[in-house]
């Protein structure tokens, strides 16, 4: 039971806190707590000739709360709303505070209109008890329905890729005739890399510099140098095998050699290299989108 509970608050989600995403969630929260009070709580806080102006003024408060909660926190916390750690676990404990913003913002409203307010506990129960499993289950439901897309998409390109699904033991061949070396020159220092394109296995951008990984005869070598990822974009943009997969990877798609999915997007094992380089929700359609291309 309790590895259950762990697995399931630990398995992954994909939350998109864009400001247009979360208008539209918080405009649809304001409007479901309205018509909730309204329909079901008949009576609730104040006499019917202003209670459906009350309702019009707590439903905004309630879509200001959210809206607060889902774009404007996240944006001053970003560490801690980092997508490629966001979990079910962490999405039950945003919707708390959620919850929490909305009962304050209720509370508020009620005391500043001078209509009786229930103790701010009972408010947080009774705001709980309204919007926390319809919040939760939509969610997860629409996240579960996200994994199972992603993970059929990703045993589709698997099947388009025959050849490359079991790793070889040797490198990755040059074309013929090859294409032109690329060079990589920091801003500053002295070292450099140049390399073939078929040697370019990954980019990983750590902070100021780039991690390059690249085939070395067999083996897989790691250069770092000071670098942004964007630059290097810029350099490999004449290549279209290069893919943005992430706000911190760049790929070699002639590289992959299998592609795993989850809420979150997609996986990829790259030729001879240990790690699995994610595919952000953000790129998933354009990668899709070039793999296809790549194996027609």
């Amino acid at each position: 039971m309790v590895t259950w509970i762990t697995r399931f608050l630990t398995r992954p989600l994909a939350e998109d806190f864009s400001f247009r995403n979360q208008l539209l969630s918080s405009v649809q929260g304001g409007v479901y707590v309205f018509l909730f009070i309204y329909f079901f709580i008949p009576g609730r806080f104040t006499s019917d000739e202003s209670r459906v102006p009350l309702l019009g003024v707590l439903a905004l408060g309630v879509s200001v709360a959210t809206l607060l909660a889902n774009y404007v926190v996240p944006r001053l916390l970003p560490r801690l709303y980092d997508e490629d750690r966001w979990t079910v676990g962490h999405h039950i404990l945003h919707t708390i505070f959620t919850l929490f913003c909305i009962s304050l913002s209720n509370h508020l409203i009620l005391t500043l209109s001078g209509n009786a307010t229930p103790p701010f506990l009972n408010m947080l129960l009774m705001v709980t008890l309204i919007g926390f499993f319809p919040i939760t289950m939509s969610v997860v439901l629409a996240q579960q329905r996200q994994l199972k897309r992603n993970l059929r998409r990703a045993l589709l390109l698997n099947e388009a890729l025959p050849e490359r699904q079991t790793p070889t033991e040797t490198p990755i061949p040059v074309p013929s005739p090859p294409e032109p070396a690329i060079t990589f020159i920091p801003t500053s220092g002295k070292d450099r890399l140049t390399v073939q394109p078929a040697q370019l296995l990954a980019i990983e951008s750590v902070g100021n510099y780039l991690d390059i990984y690249w085939l070395n005869g067999p083996d897989v070598q790691k250069t770092t140098l000071r670098l942004t990822l964007k630059e290097a974009e810029n350099r490999l943009a004449a290549y279209p095998q290069f893919f943005r997969c992430h706000r911190a990877f760049l790929v070699n798609l002639g590289a992959v050699r299998h592609t795993s999915g989850n809420a979150r997007g997609y996986q990829l094992t790259l030729h001879r290299l240990p790690q699995e380089i994610p595919v952000a929700r953000g790129y998933v359609e354009a990668f899709e989108a070039q793999m296809e291309q790549a194996n027609a």
